[in-house]
């Protein structure tokens, strides 16, 4: 019996941070600082392993510019944002409004 798609992306994206992350990098690439000062609440390591995943499912891509990892979206995470969007627009109707 093969994995449920819903399941199989969960494993991916349900983990902390990982949605975050992507919404980061939607408006384009972000060195490690740039995405660790935008993101409250993280931690530098918590950070780095999120990145290291996200590069081995191939959603996100480093390069080296001046000796400094520059972080982007690949096609595939790319692919991704419509859904980010959608869960953001929701979250700010559905969540964030109603404790006004």
């Amino acid at each position: 019996m093969s994995e449920c798609p819903i399941t199989k992306a969960w494993k991916i994206l349900g983990k902390p941070w990982r949605l975050v992350i992507i919404d980061r990098l939607l408006s384009g690439s972000k060195s490690f600082n740039e995405l660790l000062w935008s993101m409250k609440g993280i931690s530098s390591r918590t950070l780095s392993k999120a990145l290291r995943e996200l590069c081995k499912e191939e959603i996100v891509k480093v390069e080296e510019a001046n000796k400094r990892k520059i972080y982007s979206l690949t096609e595939k995470g790319r692919a991704l944002t419509v859904i980010v969007k959608d869960i953001r627009d929701w979250s700010e109707k559905w969540l964030l409004k109603s404790r006004e």
